[in-house]
């Protein structure tokens, strides 16, 4: 046991900290860690072949030697325990399938966790064996008549496993008590499980019983599948059948949509149109009247200032009185009839400006989905 410790710490120092496998041309940093040459070639390409590498155990830095870490000296006393442990390693593994090894199958009687490949199963003892657990196995007298199979056999079918009976572990376990479902031994069949209270058949007769059962079962098995398969792409079909109407639906509703879509556009855009037309008839209507109101206001003003300009030069010999009089008399009635006629605009842009008021939008009733409603004046 110590042997195999001491194993399993050496092969443990010899673990590359990067890739956890068996050191391969290890490479020493200054901080005496080791690693494989490889793996540090791929740290440091992954850094971008800086100057200067960190250990991947103590995080020192070092400097790489002519920026390749192959410069890095090698670890011989690594490289030689690593080489040593490998060849070792081979040959137990060579000398185990020799001598019948099951594939990965360890001993199950050696302790710690190094433990070598079985090479042998003793039926009896329901173990498997290493070369050194059988050799100490054999010294024993009482497992002189123990039925040891290789491995291998096992692994391979070619010999059953056989288990020891619990009640009498001299004894394998060769019956199987129909009656309480239990395997026994020759000993129970006489003690506990007698013929003339329990239905007892031999374990090989019992394994061919349940092949042929399971033979059975897997055919009918079979049959189920193929009619469960079958009903299974009967309901596939059916819901691509579902996926398929529920998509067509959608898109008739999406290509009603953009029909109803256009037509409320185009709607809307009649009416604002006819907004557009009541607002330009009241608004020229309106704007035509302040006109009429600015040219008489200039009328006047023109007016005015030739009367001013008359009383400013009474003596001008260009003005004369009758003239000027003239000019007196035109601003008078000007102001006497533009003022009346001004005075008759001011209910007309009244009544336009209630127009406008009047103008209604009468929203369209809800089962009327694609008209947006009407525009009038009330009356």
């Amino acid at each position: 046991m110590h042997k195999m410790a001491a194993t399993k710490q050496l092969s443990d120092s010899l673990q590359c900290p990067i890739c956890t496998e068996l050191l391969s041309k290890p490479k020493l940093l200054p901080c005496s860690h080791s690693f494989c040459g490889s793996c540090l070639y791929q740290l440091h390409s992954f850094k971008g072949f800086t100057v200067t590498i960190s250990c991947p155990v103590c995080r020192q830095v070092a400097h790489v030697p002519r920026n390749n870490v192959c410069n890095f000296p090698t670890n011989q006393i690594a490289k030689s325990l690593a080489e040593d442990f490998k060849k070792q390693s081979d040959t137990k593994a060579r000398s185990g399938k020799r001598h019948g090894a099951c594939s990965g199958q360890p001993c199950t009687v050696c302790d710690g966790d190094d433990r070598d490949i079985a090479t042998y199963y003793c039926q009896n003892c329901s173990e498997f064996l290493c070369d050194h657990c059988l050799q100490q196995h054999k010294k024993y007298k009482r497992n002189t008549l123990h039925e040891v199979v290789k491995a291998r056999d096992i692994q391979s079918g070619f010999v059953k496993m056989k288990f020891a009976c619990p009640e009498h572990p001299q004894e394998l376990q060769q019956f199987v008590c129909i009656t309480c479902l239990d395997r026994i031994c020759c000993r129970c069949l006489e003690v506990t499980h007698r013929a003339d209270g329990h239905g007892v058949i031999g374990m090989t007769e019992y394994e061919e019983s349940q092949q042929q059962t399971f033979e059975f079962l897997l055919q009918k098995t079979e049959q189920r599948s193929v009619i469960i398969q079958n009903h299974l792409s009967f309901v596939k079909e059916k819901l691509q059948t579902v996926k398929n109407s529920v998509s067509q639906r959608q898109q008739e509703i999406k290509n009603t949509y953009d029909v109803a879509a256009e037509q409320l556009r185009r709607r809307k855009c009649e009416l604002l149109d006819e907004c557009n037309t009541y607002r330009n008839t009241f608004c020229h209507k309106l704007e035509d009247i302040i006109d009429s109101h600015n040219d008489f206001l200039e009328t006047i003003s023109d007016k005015a200032s030739l009367v001013n300009e008359g009383v400013k030069r009474p003596h001008h010999p260009d003005l004369s009185i009758s003239e000027h009089a003239a000019r007196v008399d035109g601003l008078e009635t000007i102001l006497k009839g533009g003022e009346e006629a001004l005075s008759a605009l001011i209910p007309e842009s009244t009544y336009i400006a209630h127009q406008a008021k009047l103008l209604t939008f009468n929203r369209a009733a809800t089962t009327s989905a694609l008209d947006l409603g009407r525009l009038h004046v009330k009356e």
